[in-house]
């Protein structure tokens, strides 16, 4: 993958959940928009991490992360 792993070279997201504040590191931030959240329709557990979907106006899918799922997984490895 292409994808950063330097937090010199990324960008930190700043997250809270439940209180506690945690950080996302990311390549590059596209923008901000709102969306209509969509279900995936698929088992919890296959899709852990992601909360659903968004149709954009160009008509590509977004998927929309579960930020709380994402941080305890990360806490608990």
């Amino acid at each position: 993958s292409d994808g950063v792993d330097d937090m010199a070279q990324g960008i930190l997201i700043v997250v809270e959940v439940d209180g506690q504040r945690s950080c996302l590191l990311v390549d590059e931030i596209l923008g901000q928009q709102q969306v209509v959240i969509k279900s995936l329709g698929m088992s919890r557990d296959r899709t852990a991490g992601l909360s659903g979907g968004a149709i954009m106006t160009d008509g590509r899918v977004a998927l929309i992360l579960d930020v709380g799922t994402l941080v305890e997984s990360a806490l608990s490895s």
